[in-house]
C-alpha cells in the first residue's frame, strides 16, 4: 500500500482547499496554517494565541477579529477535517484490507488490520494523541469522530464478520459483540505499546504481540 500522508499534511491540505471559499481571507488561512503547525508540535492547550499570531505573521488582535477564541480556531480546522479528511485518511487502508483480503482467513485479516493500525499510530503519534485529547474535552470533535470514523468502521467490520459467520469460519455470535472484541483488543495493543507499559510490551516484537493477541482473540485463554 502507498504510504498515506501524515495527519498534519491532511490538515494543511484542508486549509489550502479553503481557498475556494470566497469569505476566507489570506490572513485567516495564515492563522489556520500556523494553528495546525503549533497544535501538532505543542498541543492545543500549550499553544498560545500570541504564538499563533507570531507564526502567522499577524497581530494577536487580528486573530480575535476572525475567531472569538482559540477553541474556535481548533473547531474551524479539526471538526470539519474529521469529515473531510481524517475519516478517509484513517479508514482508507481498512477499506482496502477488508476488500482485498476478504477471502483470506479471518485471523489473517485481523493480523493485517492490527499491523496497519499500529503503523498508522506510530507514524502519526503526536497528531493522533492531540486529536484524542481534544475529542475528550470538546463535544463537537468527539461527536464528529464517532459519526465518521467509528460508525463507518463498525459497518465495514460487521459486514465482514457476518460473511465469516455465514461461511462457517466464525461462531454464530452477534456481529456487534465480535466487533467490540476485535476493536478492544486492537486498542489494548496501542495503549500498552504507546502509553501504559512500553517496557514490558517491548519484550516482544510488534509482530509477536499481534500474533499473540489474534491467537487469544480467536482461541481464548482457557487450556
Amino acid at each position: 500500500m502507498n504510504k498515506p500522508p501524515s495527519f498534519e499534511e491532511g490538515l494543511l491540505q484542508y486549509v489550502e482547499e479553503l481557498k475556494d471559499e470566497s469569505e476566507m481571507t489570506e490572513k485567516q488561512r495564515n492563522i489556520l496554517r500556523a494553528s495546525v503547525k503549533l497544535f501538532a508540535e505543542k498541543g492545543f492547550h500549550a499553544s498560545s494565541t500570541s504564538e499563533i499570531a507570531k507564526e502567522a505573521g499577524v497581530a494577536e488582535g487580528t486573530i480575535f477579529r476572525h475567531y472569538k477564541s482559540k477553541k474556535d480556531i481548533l473547531l474551524a480546522v479539526v471538526a470539519p477535517v474529521l469529515v473531510k479528511f481524517a475519516a478517509p485518511f484513517i479508514l482508507k487502508d481498512v477499506r482496502e484490507i477488508f476488500k482485498e483480503q476478504a477471502q483470506k482467513p479471518f485471523a489473517e485479516i485481523v493480523t493485517e488490520l492490527y499491523r496497519n493500525r499500529l503503523n498508522l499510530v506510530v507514524a502519526n503519534e503526536k497528531h493522533i494523541r492531540i486529536l484524542l485529547q481534544e475529542a475528550f474535552f470538546h463535544d463537537e470533535i468527539r461527536e464528529a469522530l464517532i459519526a465518521t470514523v467509528f460508525e463507518d468502521a463498525k459497518v465495514m467490520a460487521q459486514k465482514l464478520i457476518e460473511a465469516k459467520v455465514d461461511a462457517g469460519e466464525l461462531r454464530p455470535l452477534p456481529s456487534q459483540a465480535v466487533f467490540r472484541a476485535v476493536l478492544s483488543a486492537m486498542l489494548g495493543l496501542v495503549l500498552f505499546r504507546q502509553v501504559l507499559d512500553k517496557e514490558d510490551y517491548a519484550t516482544f516484537s510488534d509482530e509477536q504481540q499481534i500474533a499473540m493477541t489474534v491467537d487469544i482473540l480467536l482461541n481464548g485463554i482457557g487450556k
